[in-house]
């Protein structure tokens, strides 16, 4: 029996992945589902804002298994919101932290069609500022996903 070798599944996992924040009614009441954005958000994207990062493949072999396993960043955005007549102050760490805790969740449900995922681990999320304005936030969420082509 002829098996075939690891594929790089990383373009087709993407497209998944964003469909699936789209999708997520969690995420899309902190960020509205046309800011989350693929590995191109436009310029100067309004905020707060979703963005897939640069994806790392490594080939996921196993007896006729053809598949990879890829490292996953997703990125939120956010700012401080000034408490007005219409809502309350919302610094902006807690926002980007809300925002990427929502993705965590969103992807504990992740089961795309067209793609079998053996493994979605999410491994760590970090936050910091993002450039010198006090009120601009940048957290990420990383992901080991392996997925291989169904049989």
């Amino acid at each position: 029996m002829w098996c075939a070798m690891a594929v790089d599944l990383s373009r087709p996992l993407k497209a998944a992945i964003v469909d699936h924040l789209f999708a997520d009614a969690l995420l899309t009441s902190l960020v509205p589902a046309d800011r989350i954005y693929a590995m191109s958000p436009p310029a100067s994207p309004k905020w707060p804002f979703v963005r897939y990062g640069s994806p790392i493949a490594s080939p996921y072999e196993a007896t006729c298994w053809n598949g990879a396993t890829v490292t996953v960043t997703l990125h939120a955005f956010a700012e401080t919101k000034k408490a007005t007549s219409t809502g309350p102050f919302y610094a902006g760490e807690d926002r980007a932290l809300d925002i990427a805790a929502a993705i965590v969740k969103a992807m504990e449900t992740f089961d795309p069609d067209g793609l079998d995922v053996i493994e979605c681990e999410w491994t760590g999320t970090q936050c910091v500022k993002d450039n010198d304005e006090a009120d601009q936030w940048h957290s990420w969420c990383q992901f080991s996903i392996t997925v291989i082509q169904p049989q």
